[in-house]
């Protein structure tokens, strides 16, 4: 059945739905007519039984009951009689003869009212057999009403037969009513279908027509626009990337390849060709970072790059950090000041969190003019490490925060070519800091400076740790020896 189609599907289990149905249906019902038949026949009996009762009851003698009984039940259409005495003889017997007597099951007595049962007469067939035993004049009798069962089971068999020609005949229906329905249930699926085939790469801006967003095909409507939104997205973001990128590598190729003609176009003293190789160097420099930068964040979109579960000591590594970056701060006569409040460990990659921090310590020196300052704070909230990176630099406006952290985004697109960088250090941050379970954020305001938060999640050993005992404060050390 998996490779029918949803109609055919939709179809056959309807129709065997509706099979079921019919056949519990129909069971039930031959079952309630047979009851109800042999309900009324035993209606019948009993009233028989009382008749012939009060033939009893008003004779003198067996004689006369004989007699009297002759006269009204000889000659029945339906009914069969039979009177015996306790013994089994004979005292009645309507004109057809049944030998042998039917025998009770259960012998009844006067207070236990009367006998219902099915028996089988030999010649005769299937007979209804309603019994009593009642007092007389003459002494206690047995009496036996019987009708047969023949015409009961002649109509309960046609009614079988009706009911297994007419199943068929309504699943043939079922299957043709199911095809309709199915269709007409699935013709907006098949809209749907269409409408997505004509979307294609150039007309991602298309959208499928939702009749109904509130039933289920209206929400997979939906859901397919979402989708197609997400991936006009993705390949606006990819086309801009794949700009972003070319322009990115084409202008040190460039500068490389002005370089190299000027200094094939004459001959230059060893002076010029030195800084001709300097300024070669630098570009070469630059893009082998880009290069690298490229395939930093293309194995983080692969996910190729697995985060390690070491312990790390946050303070100890800042410390390293705050030491490697110190001489630029110093040529720039930046004060770098380092806050650290508490000792806080958590788990991953401290190659990863060191190229974080000297990345978003190295933008704020870079932009934060000379005599500024650059502060490193670290606290440990419950189970949170908290770093804040905040300069006195030039800040970042409004309109430009939501998108520091896309590739390849420059606030200033002057930056670029003196130095800047290429726009990929925040990507890169922000996506280190998610493989390690944290959150990065920024606040700026134009001329005020600019504010890195990255909290990161603690260590369960450390937490426990820290609430056993004080965390040392590492403040003071590196104050007293790395004053700026």
């Amino acid at each position: 059945m998996k490779r029918l189609s949803i109609r055919w599907q939709l179809t056959l289990w309807y129709a065997l739905a509706l099979a079921i149905m019919l056949c519990i249906f129909s069971f039930v019902l031959c079952l309630l007519v047979r009851e109800q038949v042999l309900s009324r026949t035993d209606n019948g009996l009993r009233e028989e039984l009382r008749e012939i009762g009060l033939e009893v009851a008003l004779a003198n003698s067996a004689t006369m009951f004989e007699s009297q009984a002759a006269a009204r039940f000889s000659q029945h259409d339906f009914y069969e009689f039979l009177v015996t005495d306790p013994d089994g003889n004979i005292i009645f017997s309507s004109a057809t003869t049944i030998t042998p007597v039917p025998e009770i099951t259960q012998n009844t007595s006067a207070s236990s009212g009367n006998q219902f049962q099915t028996v089988t007469l030999e010649g005769f067939g299937p007979y209804r057999l309603a019994s009593t035993r009642m007092p007389s004049s003459f002494g206690e009798l047995d009496v036996r009403v019987m009708t047969s069962l023949q015409p009961l089971y002649r109509d309960q068999a046609a009614l079988q037969w009706v009911v297994a020609l007419l199943l068929p005949v309504a699943i043939l229906v079922a299957i043709g009513s199911g095809q309709f329905l199915a269709g007409r249930a699935l013709r907006r699926v098949q809209q749907v279908v269409d409408e997505t085939h004509t979307i294609d790469i150039s007309n991602l801006d298309h959208r499928i027509p939702v009749t109904n967003p509130d039933d289920e095909i209206g929400q997979l409507t939906l859901a397919l626009n979402s989708l197609i939104a997400r991936l006009e997205r993705a390949i606006h973001e990819i086309r801009r990337f794949t700009a972003d990128a070319s322009h990115e590598i084409r202008t040190p190729l460039a500068t490389l390849r002005l370089e190299a003609e000027s200094a094939l176009r004459a001959t230059r003293t060893p002076e010029e060709y030195q800084q001709t190789l300097a300024v070669m160097l630098e570009e070469i420099t630059r893009l082998s970072k880009l290069a690298d930068q490229l395939l930093n964040l293309s194995r983080h979109d692969a996910g190729i790059i697995t985060c390690q579960h070491d312990p790390i000591q946050l303070d100890a590594l800042l410390l390293d950090v705050c030491e490697q970056i110190k001489p630029l701060a110093e040529s720039k006569s930046i004060s770098l000041k380092p806050h650290f409040i508490s000792n806080c460990e958590v788990l991953g990659d401290d190659i990863s969190l060191s190229q974080v921090f000297f990345n978003l310590l190295e933008n704020a020196i870079k932009y934060t003019p000379a005599g500024g300052e650059v502060s490193v704070a670290l606290s440990c909230q419950m189970d949170t490490a908290l770093i804040q990176i905040a300069d006195t630099g030039i800040g970042v406006s409004a309109d430009d925060l939501p998108f520091l952290f896309d590739r390849f985004y420059q606030v200033d697109p002057s930056r670029s070519s003196s130095g800047g960088g290429s726009g990929l250090g925040l990507s890169i941050a922000r996506a280190a800091v998610g493989m390690h379970g944290g959150s990065i954020e920024i606040q700026s305001q134009p001329g005020q400076g600019t504010r890195v938060t990255i909290r990161l999640p603690v260590s369960s050993q450390a937490q426990s740790t820290r609430q056993s005992s004080p965390g040392r404060n590492s403040t003071a050390d590196f104050q007293s020896n790395h004053s700026a």
